[in-house]
């Protein structure tokens, strides 16, 4: 039996929610979309997987990561400074995401110090 991905605010019955298969197959759709040059739809499909699953780090990555693809360094930052995506629980890759976006937006020297902290953590997942 899959795991069940929390149930949306569109009203009760079994349409409301999406199974564990049902949600990583979405994700693996905006991934495609992002490898397709698709941004803006990736966006799109990665904001409706984090309003479901608000605590996914893996869903609101990928929701950072399409829309700083999608030329919306501003909001992507933003969403890599809240939950679940704050502090040093998210890890490597929301670091590094992090500094492209910094570096993106031109904050050089931000960069630099986040990618010297990244390298002092010593982790590479």
């Amino acid at each position: 039996m899959s795991e069940t991905a929390p149930q949306t605010p569109a009203g009760p019955g079994p349409e409301a929610a999406l199974d564990r298969d049902q949600f990583d197959t979405l994700k693996v759709l905006g991934f495609l979309y992002l490898r397709l040059g698709l941004a803006p739809k990736a966006a799109r499909l990665f904001q409706a997987l984090a309003a479901l699953a608000p605590q996914d780090v893996q869903a609101a990555l990928s929701l950072a990561a399409a829309t700083l693809e999608d030329g919306r360094p501003e909001e992507a930052l933003a969403l890599l400074e809240k939950p679940p995506l704050a502090g040093a629980a998210a890890g490597a890759p929301a670091r590094l995401l992090k500094a492209r976006t910094l570096w993106r937006l031109g904050r050089r020297e931000e960069t630099y110090k986040l990618m010297d902290q990244h390298l002092a953590a010593g982790d590479q997942a």
